[in-house]
């Protein structure tokens, strides 16, 4: 059981809902839950296991990421200083507004820069807030957490702005 219930998750690259797994398994293996709780808990060799809103997915453990740099399987993508700066306060302070951004950077945040963020599909728009122009709340996406190895953003690891920021 096990060993099928991998190969699925192995197939299904992007993931997989625990709907559609129920459609596949459940009346010929009705203990695939149990199996699947005891993977996501433990693991299997490199794979880690993330269940996520409903969706199942498999990837390579963060400890065998370096592999990638070192076989030159996945290129990373190159990026700028604004987008990172952009993207961590976004992430920290969701959901927030642009002006609410450029506040915290202290620079304007041109729509080019959220737009590559989109882009990336690491944010996207999350509601209005109310008040004047209805300004759009960003937010993280769950392709923003596959990305940086991440299963919920309780995992991002904790900032102390008070050491970030330069003193006035």
């Amino acid at each position: 059981m096990r060993d099928l219930l991998l190969a699925i998750l192995l197939l299904r690259t992007e993931g997989i809902s625990e709907k559609d797994l129920d459609a596949l398994l459940g009346n010929d293996h009705p203990q695939w839950r149990e199996v699947l709780v005891q993977l996501v808990e433990t693991g299997w060799g490199p794979l880690q296991l993330i269940a996520q809103g409903g969706q199942v997915q498999a990837r390579l453990h963060p400890r065998y990421l370096y592999l990638l740099q070192e076989l030159q399987l996945e290129k990373p993508r190159p990026l700028r200083k604004v987008l990172l700066e952009t993207l961590a306060i976004i992430a920290y302070h969701q959901p927030i507004t642009r002006p609410e951004i450029e506040d915290w950077r202290g620079v304007a945040v041109g729509s080019g820069i959220l737009q590559q963020l989109q882009d990336f599909d690491w944010i996207e728009i999350k509601g209005h807030r109310d008040g004047p122009g209805r300004p759009a709340l960003w937010g993280t996406t769950t392709e923003f957490l596959r990305h940086f190895g991440l299963s919920s953003l309780a995992e991002m690891p904790a900032v102390n702005l008070e050491n970030a920021l330069p003193e006035s």
